[in-house]
């Protein structure tokens, strides 16, 4: 199990290390289009190899698939089947075609934000699909100021999720390499117990020895009883302890991230902290977050300014922040 648990870490290290690679060769490319995948990445055929349109459509066939798919939602998904890659392959055909690059120019907004949501994931699903929808906007402008910006935050996903994946493979390699050797050194002691056991079977058995009989009791004076000396009266119990936090005297609501609001994005972030004895708070720290990474800065900044009522010891507590745009 735990050489299953080596082997998976360093596949998937490998996976974001392909998606670095496809992103390095993305950026030094001066083409509008993207060159083609070389063989064995699977993120780069994710992100480039898109459904191609069938080369039979007139540039009047494009048009009409490329307004239903703009009606029907579907900006830059489904790969193959959605409004952008129609406008480009309207546009391929015919360069001075107006229509085309106006309405890419609208579309491009929306894919870029949605290249920014799907990396805010934080999983391999949103980065595959993050690097897909990133190439189609090098399609469409490849020197669009956001383009840089876009690419760094997709490097710097693809190299975080490496190290956490090449960490846990090293972990999973150390665990494995510990348990090795305590298996070693029990099977060492259990060859050892076996081999005292069977000496101790081998020896011969000593004969009885004849008990020596006990000595008759001598009859003693009994000595006097000891004074009687008065025992101090118990310490008062200690006061207990009140259960819970002391009295909140100001709490601050943590600030509302303005990509996050922008985004319309929600979610909560639960912390613990500790209230020392003058009241303040230290200690914070993260238990949990929905969406990953995304709100924490805000509430360990807001849980900081917290202030409690001063007692004689300190306590630990928890609390839940949650964010809603629309409140």
């Amino acid at each position: 199990m735990a050489q299953q648990m080596v082997t998976a870490g360093w596949r998937h290290a490998a996976l974001a290390t392909a998606i670095i690679a496809a992103l390095g060769i993305t950026a030094c490319s001066k083409k509008a289009a993207p060159a083609a995948p070389a063989a064995g990445q699977p993120v780069a055929d994710a992100a480039t190899n898109a459904a191609p349109v069938a080369p039979v459509d007139s540039a009047a066939d494009l048009l009409t698939k490329a307004k239903t798919a703009e009606n029907e939602k579907r900006l830059y998904a489904p790969a193959g089947n959605n409004a952008i890659e129609y406008y480009l392959a309207l546009r391929q055909r015919n360069p001075s075609d107006a229509s085309a690059t106006n309405a890419l120019t609208d579309l491009f907004p929306y894919a870029m934000i949605a290249t920014e949501q799907n990396l805010k994931k934080g999983d391999e699903a949103g980065r595959v699909e993050a690097a897909r929808i990133f190439a189609l906007l090098e399609r469409v402008d490849t020197n669009a100021p956001s383009l840089p910006r876009l690419r760094a935050m997709m490097q710097k996903e693809a190299g975080d999720e490496l190290k956490q994946q090449q960490d846990a493979a090293k972990k999973a390699q150390d665990d494995l390499a510990k348990k090795t050797a305590a298996d070693k050194a029990a099977a060492l002691v259990k060859a050892q117990q076996q081999a005292a056991a069977q000496q101790a079977a081998a020896a011969p058995t000593p004969p009885p020895q004849q008990a020596a009989p006990p000595p008759r009791p001598v009859q003693a004076q009994a000595p006097p009883p000891p004074p009687v000396q008065e025992q101090p009266p118990p310490p008062p119990p200690k006061p207990a302890r009140p259960a819970g936090l002391p009295a909140v005297i100001s709490s601050v609501q943590p600030a509302y991230p303005r990509d996050a609001l922008r985004d319309g994005l929600s979610g909560e972030v639960t912390v613990t902290f500790t209230v020392d004895p003058d009241g303040s708070v230290s200690g914070a720290s993260i238990v949990s977050s929905n969406p990953r990474r995304v709100f924490d800065s805000a509430a360990l900044e807001a849980i900081k300014k917290w202030r409690f009522a001063a007692s004689s010891d300190s306590s630990s507590g928890r609390r839940t922040f949650a964010f809603n745009p629309g409140n």
